[in-house]
């Protein structure tokens, strides 16, 4: 898909706030109203834009434990991994999880209310499950950046 400087303009208004009505959001863009709603209704079609989300402060929702972890496989093959990913899914806790290439085999991000939920995380996904080598964990002090918006 090919897109323009107003479909780029587009997509970082509404990075800044999905909420904007789509008058305004034409107007900025210097479109009509219509024209905005199909470029919009585009975008959305091409995947371009996947979703359209609340961005929750977990501290805020009694989630104020960030952990991030590094886990190691044994195996690296899609059959080898499929339970892992399964309960990775499946936790209300682990934000995001990346297969990745180098000396480790995953990155978990995980919000959690307590070093007991963490605790109970790391026996769920990690103490058993055999293909599992090892995991670090490296708990956030402090946020500097957390955004969802994209460089366009």
């Amino acid at each position: 898909m090919e897109m323009d400087r107003i479909d780029g303009n587009i997509l970082r208004l509404l990075q800044e706030n999905a909420d904007i009505a789509n008058a305004r959001l034409a107007e900025q863009v210097g479109l009509s109203p219509s024209a905005c709603l199909r470029r919009v209704a585009r975008l959305r079609r091409d995947g371009v834009i996947q979703k359209t989300v609340a961005v929750l402060d977990p501290a805020r929702i009694g989630r104020p434990l960030t952990a991030i972890i590094s886990v190691e496989f044994t195996r690296h093959g899609s059959e080898h991994r499929k339970d892992f990913v399964k309960k990775v899914l499946r936790n209300g806790a682990i934000r995001q999880c990346y297969l990745v290439t180098g000396e480790v085999s995953c990155i978990l991000t995980a919000h959690m209310r307590d070093m007991d939920e963490y605790l109970a995380i790391t026996d769920q996904l990690f103490d058993s499950d055999p293909n599992v080598t090892s995991f670090r964990t490296y708990i956030a002090m402090q946020t500097v950046k957390d955004t969802a918006s994209l460089a366009l």
